[in-house]
């Protein structure tokens, strides 16, 4: 199974994720700005959510796919309070390009300013890489 992992990260929480889901697929985390140039059965992309939705590099990285490329995108994310409306986000514009996604997502807590210091923590980044081989070993 081809993989590829990408994510836009603002404060590095995004990264530290994607990261680990990174090394359970055996791949590199790279970030929105490099595009995919591979065709791929899976792509996990994440985004830090910002009043409640996902970054505007992310949007414009989905935007840019080429739905010949993706079998199925699953998404992660990291934020101060929650996903909120993220899944249905992308999930729409997926939609649009054409491009299946898992209903399965990852979410955990990332800091900002004086809220959730540490995260994600080691038990966070455990927890992207047990459902990141849930999802690649079904």
């Amino acid at each position: 199974m081809k993989i590829a992992v990408r994510y836009y990260s603002r404060g590095g929480a995004t990264e530290k994720v994607a990261k680990a889901i990174a090394r359970e697929a055996g791949e590199r985390a790279e970030t929105t700005d490099r595009e995919l140039d591979k065709k791929v059965d899976l792509l996990f992309i994440g985004s830090g959510i910002y009043k409640g939705h996902i970054d505007s590099h992310v949007k414009d990285f989905v935007e840019s796919l080429d739905a010949s490329k993706v079998g199925k995108v699953v998404f992660f994310s990291t934020a101060m309070l929650g996903g909120g409306k993220s899944d249905e986000e992308i999930g729409k514009l997926l939609s649009e390009k054409g491009i299946p996604m898992d209903t399965r997502t990852f979410h955990c807590h990332g800091k900002f300013l004086f809220f959730h210091r540490g995260h994600p923590d080691k038990k966070d980044l455990l927890d992207a890489e047990i459902f990141a081989r849930k999802i690649i070993r079904k």
